[in-house]
């Protein structure tokens, strides 16, 4: 199944920091810049009762950037938007690749006010 990076929050742990870790764990990859998305994402797990609100976020790297999976992924592939969304199999993933596309590749001013210090 092709999906975005997710993660979890260790006790106590902020959820930029919970994000900018997974993104290293699972990628092997360091940001060049990084943004918060006006999004959140929500989903209900059936096994457990329960509904997550997820934030989400964005990371910039290099061209030459090629990631170090871990063993949680077996592949990897840079898409254009298009192709991206057609491989993304829940509906939250779609649309966060969709924001980060019109606010933050798209160069509006939410991308200046939504990028995070690194």
């Amino acid at each position: 199944m092709w999906q975005l990076i997710t993660g979890s929050m260790h006790d106590a742990e902020p959820a930029t920091t919970a994000a900018l870790r997974e993104f290293a764990e699972e990628t092997g990859l360091t940001p060049a810049q990084a943004w918060v998305l006006p999004f959140v994402n929500t989903f209900f797990v059936a096994s457990t009762d329960t509904v997550h609100a997820s934030p989400c976020f964005a990371v910039e790297v290099g061209e030459d950037a090629t990631p170090k999976l871990s063993h949680e992924h077996q592949l990897y592939e840079w898409c254009i938007l298009e192709e991206a969304c057609n491989r993304l199999v829940w509906p939250g993933q779609k649309e966060e690749i969709r924001i980060v596309n019109d606010y933050i590749v798209g160069g509006r001013e939410a991308s200046r006010l939504l990028k995070l210090s690194l």
